[in-house]
């Protein structure tokens, strides 16, 4: 009996310095921090338990992100894929300069890069109307400096006297004296350039601005006359860097005289414009791969870059490099050349959004009648990738034009001639429609993911099984 009295001692001791342990305070030493000793934790409510909640009571807290928006593609219509994920060589910056042109009275400039498939304004005269009617804007864009190889187009009436053209797929040639038009022109000692609207294309028949573009080692002098008006002179210092002469004024024509010119200076082209809205700019080359564009020297596009900066560069080549006999290999190497191009493009206009538009459909005669060209087919999956590879956007233009065999339907209906490879302008005209149609697709999912900034609510976290538009990624 006694034993059991000393346990019970004992016992009732420890448990009373154990909750006189309670009142100590805690310490803590380097990284060991002591804890409160509660001999009735289990007993005792948790902090916060007072007012009715527990652990197990709390609501977990749900992460916010905006509602998925519904991709809106319009029936027909083939979308711009953006590959960029929202870094250099993406289309947002352009979407949003289009979304916003008319409040912020901007303007918006396109390169559009080709081969014969746009010569002569060919696709680009169709689809700067519609821009233009859309967005705002007037003017053919970029006029080359006198004549050559597909120079001529019925937007504008180009007349000139003394200018000599150099270009790209003729020798003599330096491509470090070559602009964005891989061409450049000597002026001899009294040349002229005279420029007036035509009534082809409504919003080409006027513009506001003309901007003159040339670089020159001598001193220069440009005497400028618009609507045949009194010439003005003005006079350039040498400099390694490309120079701009620009006239405002609403014109409808535009002539320049160049008096003690030498082969010192090089011209290269006349951009008109408005004073906002869309201005977009053939750059086209017979037979071109494309991948000749990286010899224009960087120093010049940036040079240019900062008179002209694009926001939406279209590099639109392939006709010329594949056939039916064409392999994986050789459109491997094709595409691994073009990477050059986007990159130089990149470097020089970081800005840009950049799409690489597939090779358009071709056709040729077989054994089974006419065909689309199989190496075209072979093409685009390398063309795809490449974009992907690159970061920038892909327009898949052999499907917008119907997919294979669209050709011999074009050319059927009048719409393209019988090589089964170039557009006529009534067959630039509907393709030009499909890109003008994506672009404002574009420009739709663009506003529809910025504007869409409400949290969803928590019971609608997860979509319903049945839901029939893609989500916006």
């Amino acid at each position: 009996m006694r034993s059991t009295g000393k346990v019970f001692l004992l016992s009732l001791g420890v448990v009373a310095v154990l909750l006189l342990m309670h009142q100590l305070p805690t310490f803590s030493a380097g990284d060991f921090e002591s804890r409160p000793v509660c001999l009735l934790s289990d007993l005792l409510p948790e902090a916060g338990e007072e007012d009715g909640l527990s652990a197990d009571t709390v609501a977990p807290m749900v992460p916010q992100r905006k509602a998925p928006v519904p991709l809106y593609k319009p029936e027909g219509v083939v979308l711009i894929e953006d590959f960029s994920e929202g870094k250099t060589g993406g289309m947002a910056g352009f979407y949003d300069k289009l979304l916003h042109i008319r409040e912020r009275n901007e303007r918006v400039h396109i390169a559009y890069f080709g081969d014969s498939f746009i010569e002569s304004d060919i696709v680009t005269c169709d689809l700067r109307e519609a821009m233009q009617a859309e967005y705002g804007g007037n003017g053919p864009g970029w006029v080359d400096c006198g004549g050559g190889v597909g120079t001529q187009r019925p937007t504008v009436s180009s007349r000139f006297t003394l200018l000599t053209e150099n270009v790209c797929t003729k020798k003599p040639f330096n491509p470090k004296l070559q602009a964005l038009n891989q061409r450049y022109y000597y002026a001899d000692d009294g040349a002229t350039l005279r420029l007036a609207s035509t009534k082809y294309r409504e919003h080409a028949g006027r513009w506001s601005r003309a901007t003159l573009f040339f670089m020159t080692d001598t001193a220069f002098s440009v005497a400028v006359s618009q609507n045949g008006e009194a010439y003005e002179r003005t006079d350039f210092a040498p400099s390694g860097e490309v120079q701009v002469l620009e006239t405002t004024g609403v014109m409808h024509n535009i002539a320049y005289r160049f008096p003690k010119a030498s082969r010192q200076t090089r011209l290269f082209g006349v951009t008109l414009d408005g004073d906002s809205g869309v201005a977009v700019d053939n750059y086209s080359m017979r037979g071109s791969p494309g991948f000749k564009l990286t010899s224009v020297p960087m120093s010049t596009l940036k040079s240019l870059a900062r008179h002209r900066s694009y926001d939406m560069i279209i590099l639109q080549f392939g006709l010329n490099v594949v056939d039916n006999n064409s392999t994986d290999a050789q459109c491997r190497h094709y595409v691994n050349r073009m990477k050059e191009v986007v990159s130089h493009m990149k470097e020089a206009f970081p800005d840009a959004g950049i799409v690489v538009f597939s090779c358009p459909d071709r056709a040729q005669r077989g054994p089974r009648g006419i065909h689309t060209v199989s190496g075209i087919k072979r093409l685009l999956g390398f063309q795809r990738n490449m974009a992907a590879e690159c970061g920038v956007a892909f327009f898949d233009l052999h499907q917008a034009m119907g997919g294979d065999d669209a050709i011999v339907d074009f050319v059927r209906k009048g719409l393209a001639a019988k090589d089964y490879t170039h557009m006529n302008y009534k067959g630039g005209k509907v393709i030009a429609e499909h890109i003008f149609q994506s672009v404002k697709a574009g420009v739709e999912n663009y506003r529809r993911q910025t504007e869409n900034s409400l949290p969803l609510p928590e019971d609608s976290l997860h979509q319903p099984e049945n839901e029939t538009e893609q989500p916006y990624d």
